[in-house]
């Protein structure tokens, strides 16, 4: 029995691994796709992630996202046009590079802080001329659950578009969301990758599933009722420094393939039970 999910990995969250090596980690570990942090302010790394899509797919992964920097997102919504302009093009232009380095998925987020200000028509537009750019260039916008349920529900219900879809994140969705489960049930059909960690329900911990306090079986049954079949993808850090970086990787790996054959399991008694109905 096989799960029908590809198993991810974001390659850049806490691995102080050179990136080549680190690669090759993932790949080894068992892994099949990687998250690529589009870095913008630092040059080395701005150099580094136009050779890293070659790096990956030689080393026989698939590259699920870019997930781009979010320093910027809450000028978006700015009523500033030459604030709203700079952030538009630098979001317009990662776009570009999805497109150029044919990587199918941008997750982003739609707001930075505690208490962004509410949604705009302002807002609207930036996202709406985004979303038509993706859509042009073949790429969809994954917009993350961060602190704010209600800016990525608005947009959703704003911008019908297949271009534009959710990214859930498990941790921020049981720490900030009024219930760890609503965007996945209310958007489902518009889930287009996981960002799955675990939290101690204090902080964005970026740990590995099992080790927090997040339901995992009921995310995973959550997934198998959208009949959900696009990538399992972690967004975990190794924070351990004495740590064994294999031990964990595998571990990890093992992890996500427990949620993805839940997934698949729960999926194939639904198939048994409607044919011997």
């Amino acid at each position: 029995m096989t799960s029908l999910h590809r198993i991810g990995i974001h390659a850049g969250l806490g691995f102080h691994v050179p990136f080549q090596e680190r690669i090759h980690l993932f790949h080894d570990a068992g892994f099949d796709t990687i998250s690529l942090w589009w870095e913008e302010r630092h040059e080395r790394a701005r150099e580094l992630r136009h050779l890293a899509p070659d790096m990956i797919r030689n080393t026989g992964l698939y590259i699920d996202n870019i997930h781009v920097p979010y320093y910027c997102c809450n000028d978006l919504w700015s009523e500033d046009s030459v604030t709203r302009k700079y952030a538009l093009d630098l979001h317009l232009s990662w776009i570009d590079d999805a497109a150029r380095h044919h990587i199918p998925i941008m997750v982003m987020h739609v707001t930075m802080g505690i208490k962004p200000s509410p949604p705009t028509s302002t807002g609207l537009d930036s996202f709406q001329a985004l979303t038509d750019h993706a859509e042009n260039q073949g790429v969809v916008l994954a917009i993350e659950n961060t602190r704010s349920d209600a800016h990525v529900a608005w947009l959703l219900d704003q911008i019908p578009s297949p271009a534009l879809g959710l990214c859930f994140d498990t941790s921020h969705s049981h720490l900030w969301g009024d219930d760890p489960l609503h965007l996945l049930s209310r958007y489902g059909s518009r889930l287009i990758t996981t960002h799955l960690s675990d939290t101690d329900g204090k902080r964005d911990q970026h740990w590995v599933p099992g080790r927090g306090v997040v339901a995992f079986d009921q995310v995973a049954h959550q997934l198998n009722s959208l009949q959900y079949t696009g990538t399992i993808l972690l967004e975990i850090t190794h924070r351990e420094e004495n740590g064994d970086f294999k031990t964990f990787l595998l571990d990890a790996r093992n992890k996500a393939s427990e949620i993805a054959q839940s997934i698949y399991t729960q999926n194939t008694n639904d198939e048994r039970e409607i044919s011997n109905g």
